[in-house]
């Protein structure tokens, strides 16, 4: 996985972490996952947090800090697509 010096300052997406991560920080980074802090590299996925508003595929609309994304990839034609899907509370359980 990539390390990298954050740029601005975010939030560590492994579960049961959640935690601030500062400017300037070594972090982990995937695109799928987002930053993590070094020590929490292995653990399992948490939730990504949303920083913007957006619909979620029930309907409902959602706002910003609230709810996650998840990350969907396609191909399509020979072509990677990423599409940032946004879930509601009621949907995320």
């Amino acid at each position: 996985m990539p390390v990298i010096v954050t740029k601005k300052a975010g939030t560590c997406t492994a579960a049961g972490c959640g935690g601030r991560i500062r400017k300037g920080e070594y972090v982990e980074y995937v695109a799928a996952t987002g930053t993590r802090h070094l020590e929490c590299a292995g653990a399992k996925q948490g939730q990504r947090p949303n920083l913007k508003a957006g619909t979620c595929r029930c309907g409902a609309a959602v706002a910003p800090r609230q709810g996650s994304l998840a990350l969907k990839e396609t191909v399509r034609r020979g072509r990677r697509r990423k599409v940032w899907l946004v879930s509601c509370l009621a949907c995320t359980g």
